[in-house]
Parts: structure tokens; sequence; C-alpha cells
């Protein structure tokens, strides 16, 4: 079973926050893993990368990609990511 679940479609340089983080805030380092995911909408599998960020007291993994609608999704294993609007 994967654990990484999708938790939102978001724009470039937008606010999106995952355990507090602003993910554009911080340099993304790419783990170099593929990471197989599905799109929510149509049900296209996908794979992404898995990034890490860190403020330099926490350590927040996400996997993202961009669609070919231009929106970048972005996976969780947890239910910890929040949207900032």
């Amino acid at each position: 079973m994967n654990p990484w679940k999708f938790a939102a479609f978001i724009e470039v340089d937008k606010e999106y926050k995952v355990k507090g983080l602003n993910i554009w805030n911080f340099y993304w380092h790419c783990s170099d893993r593929k990471i197989e995911v599905i799109s929510p909408i149509e049900g296209h599998i996908y794979l992404f990368n898995e990034y890490e960020i860190s403020d330099g007291d926490k350590k927040v993994n996400f996997v993202a990609g961009e669609f070919s609608n231009g929106k970048v999704g972005i996976f969780t294993k947890d239910d910890l990511y929040e949207r900032s609007f």
C-alpha cells in the first residue's frame, strides 16, 4: 500500500505549508526517489520525486510534481498539510 496521499493542487509560489513550513521558503532537497502517485482527478499514474525541506529544527518530506494542467500536486504521508489562502 502506498503511504503517500494526495494533499493539494497548488500554484507555483503560492504559499503552501506542510507541518507549518511554507514549502516555497526552503530549498527542496531531492531524495532521488521516484514515488508512484495517482492523480485524484483523472486517475493517471505519475512518477514524482520525494523532497525534503528543513528549517534547522524539523525536517519535512513530501512528494511533488507538475500535472499536465500546470498545477503542482503535493502528496504527504500524513494528513499534516494545511492550505493558506
